[in-house]
């Protein structure tokens, strides 16, 4: 049995009407969650986070591969399919929004998480120590993720994400991967942990958030408008080295725009 036809079959079990607004479209596309699976690099008895798991199409490939799984599901519905399907020790199944919940310690994480929740679920995960993490996300987010310096899709989540991590995309997903297809493309990505800058983080994502808004802009013209918001007063030109004035906001580095908060934080707290 195909992995479409299993899904359909289970829907019809459990009677379980899908919400597209609640991100409800699940992986029907064996050959991508085998990618998944080996992109993470898992070692049996590893124990995996798995956030939004549905009924489990990936949460399959997982317990295959040896590993204990944490799978994390909002709807009690899918929740109770998810223990129906896999009764076992090997998977523990947490009913609850992962951004509230309260999660056990895992090594890595490997999902198809709602899109909806990208963003902050992105930074909570990175936030966690992990070793390793593989994502299938919305292909638009996903290239706002690993762009570089000085392209279009450059942006404050380029750089927030560069904060903590090392960023791939490994493969591109279509639309006809899902049951139901979503309106958008996916991308599955890949992140390990870096070496952090030496900044103060939540004045770095704050700052970069600030910034970035005047991305076109020279630094010079955008610190105009984001220092008096920061600490009211004479902006002043020495808070970034001079070299970066002049350059428009999207061709500066993450580490140039760690530097800078740093020196924009001492600045404000200065009196």
């Amino acid at each position: 049995m195909s992995l479409l036809e299993e899904t359909k079959s289970i829907l019809r079990r459990y009677g379980i009407r899908l919400r597209r607004s609640a991100g409800q479209h699940f992986l029907i596309n064996e050959s991508i969650a085998e990618l998944e699976v080996e992109a993470a690099e898992l070692s049996p008895g590893e124990r995996v986070l798995e956030v939004g798991a549905g009924i489990g199409n990936l949460t399959k490939y997982l317990l295959e591969a040896g590993c204990r799984v944490v799978a994390v599901e909002k709807d009690p519905l899918l929740a109770k399919v998810l223990r129906e399907r896999f009764p076992g020790e090997e998977l523990e199944v947490v009913q609850g929004d992962v951004l509230r919940v309260r999660l056990p310690e895992v090594s890595k994480v490997v999902a198809n998480p709602p899109f909806s929740i990208s963003s902050p679920l992105l930074f909570m995960l990175l936030r966690m120590g992990l070793k390793k993490g593989v994502l299938l996300l919305q292909r638009e987010f996903a290239k706002r993720i690993v762009a570089e310096p000085g392209t279009r899709d450059y942006s404050r989540l380029s750089v927030g994400c560069r904060l903590y991590a090392d960023w791939r995309i490994v493969a591109r997903v279509g639309r006809g991967s899902f049951y139901p297809p979503p309106e958008v493309e996916a991308s599955v990505v890949e992140f390990k942990p870096r070496k952090k800058m030496q900044v103060d983080e939540e004045f770095f994502l704050r700052f970069a958030a600030m910034l970035f808004p005047y991305r076109r802009k020279t630094l010079r013209s955008a610190l105009r408008h984001v220092l008096p918001l920061l600490k009211p007063g004479a902006v002043p030109e020495d808070v970034a080295e001079a070299e970066m004035l002049g350059r428009r906001v999207f061709t500066l580095t993450p580490e140039e725009v760690g530097r800078l908060s740093e020196r924009v934080r001492g600045w404000t707290s200065s009196e």
